[in-house]
């Protein structure tokens, strides 16, 4: 079951960078794109009520959508 929940893991990261690189590429030529992204997922900072360590589906669509960001500026940099 472990290796499972690692193979599991790794192919959803894999998927997630796959996502990220492609709505890079995608906001070079249409900025508004997250824009979009944002007020289609909201801004969420709240935390379960009972978990530390919660974290919604939202506030991982924003965190998401940051690392995009932080790409696209790093690209601007260079």
């Amino acid at each position: 079951m472990f290796d499972q929940c690692n193979e599991v893991d790794r192919r959803v990261l894999a998927h997630a960078r796959i996502l990220q690189t492609l709505i890079r590429y995608l906001a070079e030529d249409k900025p508004e794109i997250l824009v979009r992204l944002t007020s289609a997922f909201g801004i969420s900072h709240n935390i379960g009520a009972h978990e530390q360590d919660f974290v919604s589906a939202e506030q991982c669509a924003e965190q998401f959508i940051r690392a995009i960001e932080v790409q696209i500026l790093e690209l601007d940099q260079a």
